[in-house]
């Protein structure tokens, strides 16, 4: 998983790009955790992802907007907007079902 900028991320969903996006902090347990669960889910991807992180550690400004202060905070973009949302680590299901929502997939997984 890549880390990014604020300015990448803008960047790339101006340009039309589908992001899974991940907002973590240093020290945060259930940051570490979901990543096993990314990885899986970004090596079976099916729709042209980009899975890339955001620190806010070093860009506090993506806590604002992303209206949480919850971490990890889990979005996938499309069609150059946000398409879903997932706040907290609950397990790779419930970040299945985040993008499956998000891709419009219903409830497969």
């Amino acid at each position: 998983m890549e880390h990014w900028t604020p300015e990448q991320l803008q960047e790339q969903i101006a340009a039309g790009d589908r992001i899974f996006l991940k907002l973590w902090k240093k020290g945060c347990g259930a940051c570490k955790l979901a990543n096993p669960a990314i990885e899986r889910i970004e090596a079976a991807d099916r729709h042209g992802l980009k899975f890339v992180q955001i620190g806010v550690d070093e860009h506090p400004e993506m806590l604002e907007i992303s209206d949480t202060d919850v971490l990890p905070a889990f979005f996938v973009f499309k069609d150059r907007g946000l398409a879903g949302q997932h706040i907290g680590f609950k397990g790779i299901k419930s970040l299945q079902d985040l993008v499956a929502r998000a891709m419009g997939e219903g409830d497969e997984s």
